[in-house]
C-alpha cells in the first residue's frame, strides 16, 4: 500500500505537451481582410448605399448571432466557460473568440453549432430582410467563421480531449 501513495506524489496533474502549432502568417490576415475588401466593393457597387448598410447590418448581426450561440453552448457546458472567452477584432479573429485555453472537443463542437445554427438564424430574417442585408448576413458569418473553420480542418487528426491555444500569431494545440 505504501508503495502505490508514493508513486501517486510523483504524478503530475497539469502537464501539457505542445503538439502542432499552426502559425497565422501575415498573407493569411491580409486575405482575409481583402475578402472582406472585396464583399464591401460588391455591395457598393450592385446596391450603393443600401449596400453599404446592409455591411454594416451583416457584421454587427453576425457577431450578435455569435455571440448569442456562443453563450447559449456554454451554458450547457457542465462547467461555464465564459471567462476564457472575450471580444477581439484582429484579423483574422473577429469576434467573441476563446482568450484563453479551451478544449479542443468543446471548440469543435461550438463551431459547429456556430455555422449551422448562425445560417438557421439567418434564414429566420429571409421574410424581413432585403437582399442586400441577407447577402451581408450570409457573407459576413462565413468570413467570421472562416479561419475557425480552418484551424478545425487543420487539427482534424488531434484528439478531442486536447486543448487549443489562440493567440494573435498562431494557434497551438496541447495535448494533456
Amino acid at each position: 500500500m505504501r508503495g502505490k501513495l508514493a508513486d501517486q506524489d510523483k504524478a503530475t496533474i497539469y502537464q501539457y505537451q505542445l503538439i502542432q502549432k499552426v502559425l497565422v502568417r501575415d498573407e493569411l490576415r491580409k486575405s482575409h481582410l481583402t475578402i472582406l475588401a472585396i464583399l464591401s466593393i460588391f455591395l457598393l457597387i450592385m446596391y450603393r448605399l443600401d449596400g453599404i448598410k446592409a455591411l454594416g447590418i451583416g457584421i454587427t448581426g453576425a457577431l450578435f448571432i455569435h455571440f448569442i450561440i456562443t453563450r447559449l453552448t456554454l451554458i450547457r457546458v457542465d462547467e461555464p466557460d465564459d471567462r476564457r472567452w472575450g471580444w477581439r477584432m484582429m484579423a483574422p479573429w473577429f469576434g467573441y473568440v476563446p482568450t484563453a485555453h479551451i478544449e479542443l472537443g468543446l471548440y469543435r463542437r461550438l463551431h459547429r453549432h456556430l455555422l449551422w445554427l448562425g445560417l438557421c438564424a439567418i434564414g429566420v430574417f429571409y421574410p424581413w430582410a432585403n437582399e442586400p442585408t441577407m447577402i451581408s448576413l450570409i457573407m459576413c458569418h462565413i468570413w467570421i467563421l472562416a479561419p475557425r473553420l480552418v484551424i478545425m480542418r487543420k487539427l482534424r487528426q488531434a484528439h478531442r480531449n486536447g486543448v487549443l491555444r489562440i493567440a494573435g500569431t498562431d494557434v497551438s494545440y496541447y495535448h494533456r
